[in-house]
């Protein structure tokens, strides 16, 4: 009896053992596989996408405050923005993301007169709003290598390339394009 006892005893520690290493290994596991979705998700959103929440009113009746949008990174990497693009860029002056339309591209003249936006002496078709154009300082840029003339759908009440706290935009400020809209849900879908 008493080495069946010893026996009984030697096989409980090799199960107690055995199920030790196995909890070990499913918290293991679980790390394993939280670090992996973080990483991932880092990856994605530093070079794919990104959210983003509309908290401005430069972009009516395109975009209103409270949507959220999905922008993407990687249009970016392999091209350069196009004029009509929907983009988030970096505004320095005050530390916050701006979303805009692009108008005019590297190498482009603009000119605004009489409300309207000229590029390189040809009106703007689409011009991207239903409300006239006007300047707020000057009325005329060239537009350099690597650098972007934006603007807001709603002329009148948006801070964008007119003015000199934002003025024109470097390529290395522009974080992606604006692709689609996910909220809300009623006006679901991809942006034009």
């Amino acid at each position: 009896m008493e080495g069946n006892n010893n026996e009984n005893t030697v096989e409980e520690k090799e199960l107690q053992k055995s199920n030790q290493k196995n909890n070990w290994d499913e918290i293991l596991s679980w790390v394993k596989m939280i670090i992996s979705a973080f990483l991932i998700a880092m990856v994605l959103r530093s070079f794919v996408f990104q959210m983003a929440l509309v908290n401005q009113v430069s972009m009516n009746p395109t975009l209103y405050e409270g949507q959220m949008l999905v922008i993407s990174k990687i249009n970016y990497l392999t091209g350069n923005p196009q004029r009509g693009d929907i983009v988030v860029l970096k505004d320095d002056a005050e530390n916050k993301l701006l979303i805009k339309r692009v108008i005019g591209l590297p190498g482009e003249e603009i000119h605004l007169q009489e409300g309207k936006v000229y590029i390189d002496s040809k009106e703007l078709q689409p011009d991207y709003t239903s409300f006239p154009t006007y300047s707020y300082t000057q009325d005329t840029w060239k537009l350099p290598e690597g650098e972007y003339f934006v603007m807001g759908d709603n002329r009148e009440r948006s801070r964008d390339s007119r003015s000199e706290d934002v003025g024109l935009v470097q390529r290395t400020n522009i974080i992606g394009k604006a692709v689609f809209r996910i909220w809300p849900l009623n006006k679901l879908g991809l942006l034009k």
